[in-house]
């Protein structure tokens, strides 16, 4: 999650097992971090600020939540990541060039390399909202409006290791945020 610092602005944090002791993990040179997942060695991912607040981007940290590694976008301004699988492999949302279209992503194991997930039946969006150990991520895919927020979303789920993207099977707002390690998928 996040908490406020004494500087006023929130930054992630991690507690020891069972909830026990907050940590700062600090951020990528700026103000803000949030924190929105975590695997069982104790890799973090979320979001962080930049240096001088430029821009917004996805990090990783290493086992215990030690050290922040910017994993950058897909050639846009700004990333989030929100689930990390046993392996590092981290799925979230990047901007792509035109910095106005997010797509969802998957990493490698440890984060490395940001790979794009592409989008379902023409839609501009995606986000990837969660990933199980063999790499199936889960997200949701759909039109964007600044007004109204997403428009005719369909939930997705990938194969092992992030490739072939897949409508569930109800095209007009769906939207699947957990997997578990054998492939059930819950959401809205």
């Amino acid at each position: 999650g996040y908490s406020s610092t004494d500087t006023g602005f929130m930054h992630a944090f991690i507690t020891g097992p069972n909830g026990v002791g907050m940590s700062d993990l600090g951020t990528l040179g700026g103000d803000y971090s949030i924190a929105y997942g975590v695997n069982n060695l104790g890799q973090v991912v979320g979001v962080s600020s930049t240096a001088g607040n430029a821009a917004y981007h996805a990090f990783i940290t290493g086992p215990g939540g030690v050290g922040m590694t910017d994993l950058g976008t897909l050639s846009g301004d700004y990333s989030t990541a929100y689930s990390i699988n046993d392996s590092g492999q981290v799925t979230g949302v990047s901007s792509i060039s035109d910095t106005t279209t997010q797509h969802a992503f998957i990493t490698g194991a440890n984060g490395v390399g940001m790979t794009d997930l592409t989008t379902l039946n023409g839609t501009t969006d995606s986000i990837g909202r969660a990933i199980n150990n063999s790499g199936q991520v889960v997200g949701f895919s759909g039109f964007y409006n600044d007004f109204t927020g997403y428009q005719f979303v369909e939930a997705f789920i990938t194969d092992a290791g992030g490739s072939g993207i897949a409508g569930l099977g109800t095209p007009i707002n769906s939207r699947a945020d957990a997997i578990n390690d054998i492939g059930q998928v819950v959401g809205g």
